[in-house]
């Protein structure tokens, strides 16, 4: 019986974590526009303003959202490549990448 009961606390805590930590769509949006200034090599401050500016709208018009309590998953279709990553605890985690 006292497993049970550690068993269905431990579950009731990771899934309760999952929930509070579950990344947004503005979180995506803005690591995904991390990631690609990053991979773009942008050092300038008047690109970095310009890309954080109008990057992030870019993002979310090119990109669907789906919540699913304890996850999210991103989709995100840009200049020819589709993207699509699961949001967990926090972190995006990549299914596809074409």
């Amino acid at each position: 019986m006292k497993k049970w009961i550690v068993s269905a606390a431990v579950m009731v805590a990771l899934l309760s974590s999952m929930y509070m930590t579950k990344p947004t769509e503005d979180m995506y949006a803005e690591w995904l526009l991390e990631v690609m200034s990053e991979r773009m090599g942008v050092n300038q401050p008047l690109e970095n303003r310009m890309l954080k500016g109008l990057g992030k709208k870019m993002i979310k018009s090119h990109s669907e959202y789906r919540d699913y309590v304890f996850f999210s998953v991103h989709r995100t279709e840009f200049m020819g490549r589709d993207m699509r990553f699961v949001g967990v605890l926090g972190v995006f985690v990549p299914v596809l990448e074409r």
